[in-house]
């Protein structure tokens, strides 16, 4: 059980991001910040974390390149489930609304995946040695704060409906990753793990190419730059702490 409770801390970590929202409510600042912070911890995710993961477990490049663009065909299909954002028809507030909703659900549904994968990898470690896993979890935690601030602070502006259960289930998806390897063990094999996490470097490179450099360039300020040098230490301690 202390394995479980781990995967939990981690995905807690994520409200801190929340929070700090919710105390500059409405900001155009926080908006600014949060885009430069996504866009840079998303990339050296990928970089320090996703892929040298997904080479590790998977020897068959193949594999990897089917899973990303199966990573893109899912996030090109989810396209009529979000926010159509159209230049040429829509308002230029009200374009700039719909494109952070789209970014935020799209960021939401990519980090979902791999913090369920975060959440079985936590829980392997720590059934090992608890020490560690209480490093593992801190480390993951760490990455979720930036996260939790940049998709509140983008669904908040778009005034979503739906906000209350993308934050419930990012904040549950370590967790949700630890009770699927307690019941599933046997199933959640390299094979597995590798295919997940190749699908997610997919779903990342879509929202750093077709979404978050369009809303990076409209939203270029000071703010922004803070954000993204936010994202590079927040990353790197994560990474020095694992």
């Amino acid at each position: 059980m202390k394995e479980l409770l781990l995967t939990l801390i981690a995905g807690l970590f994520f409200l801190i991001g929340v929070a700090i929202t919710k105390i500059n409510k409405g900001s155009k600042k926080i908006i600014c910040f949060s885009v430069g912070m996504a866009f840079s911890s998303l990339i050296l995710l990928l970089v320090t974390d996703i892929i040298p993961e997904t080479f590790e477990l998977l020897e068959n490049k193949i594999y990897i390149i089917a899973g990303i663009l199966i990573g893109i065909g899912i996030l090109l299909s989810l396209e009529k489930l979000v926010p159509h954002h159209d230049h040429f028809e829509e308002s230029k507030k009200h374009h700039h609304e719909n494109h952070l909703e789209h970014i935020g659900i799209m960021t939401s549904l990519a980090l979902i995946i791999h913090n369920i994968v975060e959440g079985i990898g936590i829980y392997g470690v720590a059934s090992n040695s608890i020490k560690a896993g209480i490093i593992y979890a801190v480390a993951v935690g760490m990455h979720n704060i930036p996260f939790g601030l940049e998709i509140t602070s983008m669904l908040n502006r778009a005034h979503n409906k739906n906000k209350k259960l993308y934050i419930i289930i990012l904040t549950l998806s370590t967790f949700i990753g630890g009770l699927l390897t307690m019941t599933f063990k046997n199933l959640l094999t390299d094979l597995v793990l590798g295919i997940l996490l190749s699908t997610t470097i997919g779903m990342i490179l879509y929202l750093l190419l077709a979404e978050l450099i369009t809303e990076l360039k409209e939203n270029w300020n000071k703010e922004t730059l803070f954000g993204i040098i936010t994202g590079i230490l927040i990353i790197i301690i994560g990474g020095l702490i694992c």
